[in-house]
This record gives C-alpha cells, sequence and structure tokens, in this order.
C-alpha cells in the first residue's frame, strides 16, 4: 500500500508541470482583465507599451494578468519556478540556480506588509519588469 501511494504521489508531483504561455495567451488575458476590470482605454494604451502607473486600476490588472498566466496566486504570491519556466520558453529549461532565477526571487516578498493582492502583485510586477523586461517581452513574442 505504501508503493502504491508513493507511485500516486510520485505521478502528481511529475505531472504538474507549468505550461509556458504564448503572446496569444497574453493578448487574451489582457483582453480578458481589461473587460473584467473595465479598464479605461487611457490605461490600456499605457499597458500596451508596457508603462504601468501606480494605481488601483493598473494593480488590479496586473494581478489578474499574473493570475491568468498562473504566475501569481492571492494566498501564496508569485511562484518563482513558474516565472523562470515561462521566461525560459518551451523549448528551454529553467536552471533554478542561475543568476536569473536569483533576480527573479529578489522581487518577489511574502507580503509581510499585509497589502491587499492587488497591491502585492503590482510591487511584484514592477520589480521584476524593472529587471527583466526584455525577457518578459521575448517569453511572449512569436518564434519565427
Amino acid at each position: 500500500m505504501k508503493v502504491f501511494i508513493a507511485i500516486c504521489l510520485l505521478f502528481v508531483v511529475h505531472s504538474y508541470a507549468y505550461v509556458v504561455k504564448s503572446r496569444d495567451n497574453l493578448l487574451q488575458f489582457r483582453n480578458e482583465c481589461v473587460a473584467e476590470l473595465q479598464v479605461p482605454e487611457n490605461l490600456v494604451e499605457h499597458y500596451k507599451k508596457w508603462e504601468y502607473p501606480n494605481d488601483s486600476v493598473t494593480q488590479c490588472y496586473l494581478k489578474c494578468v499574473f493570475n491568468k498566466f498562473g504566475l501569481f496566486d492571492t494566498t501564496t504570491g508569485f511562484n518563482v519556478e513558474d516565472i523562470h519556466q515561462q521566461l525560459a520558453g518551451v523549448h528551454g529549461e529553467a536552471e533554478h540556480d542561475d543568476a536569473l532565477h536569483a533576480k527573479i526571487e529578489s522581487c518577489i516578498d511574502k507580503n509581510e506588509q499585509g497589502s491587499n493582492a492587488c497591491e502585492w502583485a503590482y510591487r511584484g510586477a514592477i520589480c521584476f519588469f524593472k529587471n527583466n523586461l526584455q525577457l518578459v517581452q521575448q517569453s511572449v513574442t512569436p518564434q519565427a
């Protein structure tokens, strides 16, 4: 019986793998979040240029997008490993002990401040974009 349980647990752990999202996913998630949050068009224009002003609508928009990507959870926060895998792309395997992983991790906090989920997601996203925007953009650029 113990062997059966161990095999089942191994299967569950092994079967979970982050699925890298595409540019089409990004566009879909952006549109869904804009609609759900009724984001004004002037803010949408900023987002298209990767500009994210510090306001409550933008904070919740980023939380929504990261949530739909499967990279942020309102209880546990950001998933560093999955973010790293998203950046590595469908053809790469993230090395979770490299410098990029450390850079991603440096932007992630456990919300010791007790901020609401939107502020928490915004704080991590802005830090992450500030340090890795080119990689983020490349990860959702169509591959030739």
